[in-house]
């Protein structure tokens, strides 16, 4: 682990656009507008929100207010036509209350109703799309498509505020009245989720590019990242490096965290815990899977989608093996919720499996390698083969 000062202040910049490590073409002043007086609370009840991309600001995955659902679950279908939903990108739903939310392929962010009514259409970025999950509040919904972020009224869609400094593909993570996102050059940004003006970049020695892949616990900001064969995890405090690594291979998703871990995948497959006080390596554990993995964490465990052909349970602590579960091919990211876990796969369907390993049903027919969210006694899934192609928004309840 290494430990390198790298803060890049807004100031700093505007002082000096010349000087190299700046970001010359951020501008605070890209930002447009304010969310006034909407209630930007943010959602915290699982019993009827999840309200961003891990469900949480550091990334878990899990919902600690939801249950499984029993056997046999309905399949209801809530968007038609098509959702435009691209989850091989990052995408999906957000869920707040009586209304869910996603960005698509073509540039558009939707909101609806749980009864599956569309409200409102926002048309963000058609050159480049919204391959990303939404960030909620009470009524503000933060979304960051591939070229500018945006904030818009939940009730109906109508934008509050831009800022096309903003680059990312993937989903920027709210932590009360901060949003965090990569920046161009690329860099960590802290913006004020009122304005959309940044408050501050970090940009990595050397020109080492960022991946947009982030997680925040406690105050400290987690960012994962590749620069050629390499990969690199850095813990920023806001004002300077805690520490990094560049010893890992190659990383493009995002790290998780919870207990005294962060946790992070390599392109490789291989799974790292490193101890968040210094980064060093707590345990290691090879999926077998060729490609990156998305965990969830939860229950003291570590929840990782198929490897060759199976899931496995680590324990989060030591890393040991706890149990495995043939799921076949590869999946996408775990949803944890209090008494166990769903796997989704693209070719054996969806796994409901109690905290020992025991499953507790099998839908074969509903197939996702996308993020789920659990919310109360719904599963919001995006299936994309078997019965349902379509690629449109399904929820399964009792």
């Amino acid at each position: 682990m290494k430990r390198r000062p790298f803060l890049r202040s807004l100031a700093g910049c505007a002082l000096a656009t010349a000087s190299a490590g700046c970001l010359a073409a951020i501008d605070p002043r890209r930002s447009a507008g304010s969310i006034g007086d909407r209630d930007a609370t943010p959602l915290t009840d699982g019993t009827d929100a999840w309200p961003g991309d891990g469900f949480d600001s550091a990334n878990t995955g899990y919902n600690p207010d939801a249950s499984l659902l029993e056997a046999d679950p309905t399949t209801r279908q809530l968007t038609r036509g098509g959702s435009g939903i691209d989850t091989s990108f990052g995408g999906g739903v957000a869920v707040g209350g009586d209304r869910f939310y996603f960005g698509t392929n073509a540039g558009d962010v939707l909101g609806y109703t749980t009864g599956g009514e569309r409200l409102w259409t926002y048309e963000a970025d058609p050159n480049a799309g919204v391959r990303s999950i939404p960030s909620l509040t009470r009524e503000v919904v933060y979304v960051t498509s591939d070229n500018g972020t945006y904030a818009l009224d939940a009730a109906d869609g109508t934008e509050l505020w831009t800022n096309d400094a903003l680059i990312r593909r993937g989903s920027s993570v709210l932590v009360d009245d901060r949003l965090y996102a990569i920046v161009g050059g690329p860099a960590a940004a802290a913006v004020d989720a009122e304005t959309g003006a940044i408050e501050w970049t970090l940009e990595p020695s050397g020109g080492r590019p960022f991946v947009a892949s982030l997680a925040v616990a406690d105050g400290v900001v987690y960012t994962t990242g590749v620069s050629g064969s390499d990969g690199e995890l850095y813990a920023l405090d806001g004002e300077e490096t805690l520490w990094y690594r560049d010893d890992l291979g190659g990383l493009y998703t995002p790290p998780s965290v919870a207990g005294d871990v962060v946790v992070a995948s390599t392109r490789g497959g291989d799974v790292y815990a490193l101890d968040r006080e210094d980064g060093g390596t707590v345990w290691r554990y090879q999926t077998g899977s060729g490609s990156s993995v998305m965990p969830a964490l939860a229950h003291g465990h570590a929840y990782l989608p198929g490897g060759a052909t199976r899931t496995t349970c680590l324990d989060l602590e030591s890393g040991d093996e706890l149990w495995s579960i043939d799921t076949g091919q590869y999946g996408g990211p775990p949803a944890a919720v209090a008494d166990g876990v769903y796997f989704g796969t693209p070719n054996q369907g969806l796994f409901a499996v109690d905290v020992d390993g025991t499953v507790r049903w099998h839908e074969e027919g509903v197939r996702t390698t996308g993020r789920m969210a659990a919310v109360g006694d719904r599963l919001y899934v995006v299936p994309f083969a078997g019965p349902f192609a379509s690629g449109d928004v399904h929820a399964l309840e009792n």
